[in-house]
């Protein structure tokens, strides 16, 4: 099922890459939507997203607890929160496996210095259009959003936080 999963979430990623969808959405009513959501973490906390809004940039990452690429990209991210976290709210969005995974992927990759969400139903995986793991939703104070589909390094991870802060 997981390698269903993967060839049906990589040919969506294809299509939307192939498509004429915009990567960089102006913030609307539709956008101001897609940030109000309500969730659990991955420890089973309530977690409301107007925490994130209007008081500074949020990134949300999606990832998933058997994407090996995730593993790898989850040292930059703690990185990056170690640096950025004063400035900048970190958000994990955890899917395509049980609650019982995503709390293993937390605990393996030392990822609980940030919010990490139980998104198993995928509903936040909508929300945003997300079709592949991994995927960073970059949000300013304004509420704008721009993606960045696919894997990333550091370099690319910190050039795009620098552009979320000064946006």
């Amino acid at each position: 099922m997981r390698t269903h999963i993967s060839v049906t979430s990589a040919l969506l990623a294809t299509l939307l890459l192939l498509g004429n969808a915009p990567a960089t959405a102006a913030p609307s009513k539709s956008t101001v939507t897609k940030l109000t959501f309500n969730s659990k973490t991955v420890e089973g906390k309530k977690f409301s997203s107007k925490v994130l809004l209007g008081k500074k940039p949020s990134v949300l990452w999606f990832w998933a607890p058997w994407c090996a690429i995730c593993h790898n990209e989850s040292v930059n991210m703690i990185e990056a929160e170690k640096i950025y976290g004063e400035r900048v709210n970190f958000v994990g969005v955890g899917a395509l496996g049980a609650p019982a995974e995503l709390r293993e992927f937390v605990a393996d990759t030392g990822t609980s210095s940030f919010v990490n969400l139980d998104d198993s139903k995928g509903k936040i995986w909508n929300r945003f259009g997300v079709v592949i793991q991994p995927t960073l939703v970059f949000i300013n104070a304004k509420g704008k959003i721009t993606r960045h589909i696919g894997p990333s390094d550091n370099e690319l991870l910190i050039s795009k936080l620098d552009k979320l802060i000064a946006s």
